[in-house]
């Protein structure tokens, strides 16, 4: 495995491994009740059958990333967990990109330049 693989795969490995324990912990917090949710669970059923926008009027819930003004409720701490995992990948090619310069593979970090780029135009779009 070259170096560039491996400095991508421990770097994988540690970035899923800390969203996996902050996926567990959000989801303990919102099955214990250790932080009041946004929407109480017995609602969750009744509002899952209307259409989003609906849903979103009923309940208030932000879109976009007006999820982020609500990280203090359970059933909203789990989304840090879901933003983490996606942002493992962009990370992991930020990273890799000194360590393909010094190997002098500019094509290839050109293209995970790239991949940065793209991945946080689609997180921001």
């Amino acid at each position: 495995m070259s170096a560039d693989q491996q400095v991508y795969a421990r770097w994988l490995e540690w970035g899923t491994r800390i969203a996996l324990v902050v996926l567990i912990a959000s989801f303990v917090a919102y099955v214990f009740a250790l932080r009041d949710p946004h929407l109480p669970p017995q609602e969750l059923a009744r509002l899952w059958a209307f259409p989003v926008d609906h849903y979103i009027a009923a309940t208030g819930a932000p879109t976009g990333w007006g999820w982020l003004a609500l990280l203090h409720k359970s059933d909203y701490l789990i989304f840090l967990a879901v933003a983490l995992l996606g942002l493992v990948t962009v990370l992991c090619y930020a990273r890799i990109v000194p360590v393909l310069l010094a190997q002098a593979e500019r094509w290839r970090a050109a293209i995970a330049i790239v991949q940065i780029v793209v991945l946080l135009a689609a997180a921001f779009y």
